[in-house]
């Protein structure tokens, strides 16, 4: 039961757990959809040789360019949940003031 109340309580912030979590499932299904590709295209060799390579080629590309689409966008997401736990610090004085400097 502690586990359970700890993940429906609104004491901790779940939302960069769950942008670590999206991306790795994102990761994940751009993996299997890049093998995917690659086997289709293994499997289209005997019909349309030209394009089967091309699509075996161009697959690992495009799997490289999604992961780096997808990793700026889980950066953006968690650099707006930290924003809003700092602003939440802020706002609610949790947060440490600032050091005073020392003057010569």
């Amino acid at each position: 039961m502690g586990f359970l109340s700890r993940f429906l309580s609104f004491d901790k912030p779940m939302g960069p757990v769950l942008v670590q979590l999206l991306y790795y499932l994102g990761i994940a299904y751009i993996v299997w959809k890049a093998f995917w590709a690659i086997w289709n295209g293994i499997g289209h060799i005997p019909d349309d040789w030209d394009a089967a390579l091309w699509w075996i080629i161009k697959s690992p590309f495009k799997a490289i360019l999604a992961i780096i689409a997808l990793r700026i966008v889980a950066e953006l997401a968690r650099a707006i949940f930290r924003m809003d736990k700092s602003l939440h610090d802020q706002v609610t004085g949790r947060a440490a003031p600032p050091l005073a400097s020392k003057a010569d």
